[in-house]
C-alpha cells in the first residue's frame, strides 16, 4: 500500500513551463535601466502586466486585485514585499494568490531571477490549479451531482518569511489545494546577504553533506516510535535525496531544517517531515 502511493506521488506530471508570452512581458519590466525608474511608476507597470496576463490567461468571473503592501524589512537593505494579491472566484474554484517578491540582497540579478522564478511558479500553478477545478467540476456534474450542491476547491497561494537577519534570509512560497492533499507543493528559498548568493546544505556542510545530514537524519528516524516507523517506505534510501536541490529553511531557532514533501519518504498520513539537522552561525 505504502509503496503503491509512492508510486502515485513519483507519477504526478511536472507542469509545462509557461508560455513566451508571459516570461517575455515580465522580464522586460524587469530588465528596463535603473536610471529610467520612476520607481512607483514602475511598480504600478509590472503589477500591470501580471494583472492582465493572469485575466487573459484564466478566464475568470471575477478578479479583485489590491494594491502591494510592504512587510518587515531585514537589516537596513533586504526586504521581501507583497508585490500582488488577488482573489479568483466562480462556481468551481476559490482562489487566494499573495505574491511576493525580494529586493536589495546586493545581487540584482539574483533578484531579478528569483522574482521571475516565484512569478511563473505561481502563474503555473493557478492554471493547473483551474483546470483540476474545472474537470472535477465536470465529473461531478457528469455522474449524476447538481450544481447547486458543488463544493469549489479551495486554492490558497502564499508566501511566509521563516527566518531574517543581517547575514541570512529564509522564505518559502506555498500552495494548498482541498482538493487533494498530494497538491500540496512548498518552495523554499535561502539566500546568504553577505555573498549575496542562494546558498544550499553543500555551501553550508562542505562536500560530505550528503553524509553528515543524512547520518543526522537517520539519528532522529532511530528515536521513532514503532507506529511513526511504519509510515516509511521500505525501499528509500536518505542519501539518494539529500542533493544541492534538497529542500530546506531557516527555523527561528537558528536551525537549518531539512524538508521532505508528503509522500517523498513516507505515506500520506506522515504528512510532511521535517529534520532540523545543524545550526548557523
Amino acid at each position: 500500500m505504502k509503496n503503491e502511493l509512492k508510486k502515485k506521488y513519483d507519477s504526478i506530471e511536472i507542469p509545462k513551463n509557461l508560455s513566451n508570452v508571459v516570461d517575455e512581458a515580465i522580464f522586460k519590466e524587469l530588465e528596463k535601466p535603473k536610471k529610467h525608474w520612476n520607481i512607483p511608476k514602475s511598480i504600478a507597470s509590472i503589477a500591470a502586466v501580471f494583472c492582465i496576463v493572469f485575466i487573459t490567461m484564466l478566464n475568470t468571473n471575477k478578479v479583485f486585485a489590491t494594491t502591494m503592501q510592504d512587510v518587515p524589512v531585514f537589516g537596513k537593505l533586504c526586504r521581501i514585499f507583497t508585490f500582488q494579491e488577488y482573489n479568483i472566484e466562480d462556481k468551481t474554484k476559490k482562489i487566494k494568490v499573495r505574491l511576493p517578491h525580494i529586493e536589495n540582497v546586493g545581487n540584482t540579478d539574483l533578484e531579478k531571477r528569483i522574482n521571475l522564478e516565484i512569478s511563473k511558479i505561481i502563474n503555473e500553478e493557478v492554471k493547473q490549479a483551474e483546470i483540476r477545478a474545472e474537470e472535477y467540476y465536470d465529473a461531478f456534474i457528469s455522474t449524476g451531482g447538481k450544481e447547486e450542491d458543488f463544493m469549489p476547491i479551495e486554492i490558497d497561494i502564499d508566501y511566509e518569511i521563516k527566518y531574517s537577519n543581517k547575514k541570512y534570509v529564509s522564505f518559502l512560497v506555498s500552495k494548498f489545494e482541498t482538493l487533494a492533499s498530494a497538491y500540496q507543493e512548498q518552495y523554499f528559498y535561502n539566500i546568504d546577504l553577505e555573498s549575496g548568493k542562494v546558498f544550499t546544505l553543500k555551501d553550508w556542510f562542505g562536500s560530505d553533506y550528503k553524509q553528515i545530514v543524512t547520518e543526522r537524519i537517520k539519528d532522529q528516524i532511530s528515536t521513532w516510535d514503532d507506529d511513526n516507523k511504519f509510515y516509511l517506505f521500505e525501499d528509500i534510501e536518505i542519501e539518494d535525496l539529500i542533493t544541492t536541490d534538497r529542500s530546506f529553511y531557516i527555523n527561528k531557532d537558528n536551525q537549518i531544517v531539512v524538508v521532505f514533501n508528503k509522500y517523498e519518504i513516507a505515506a500520506g498520513a506522515a504528512g510532511i517531515l521535517e529534520f532540523p539537522v545543524g545550526e548557523i552561525s
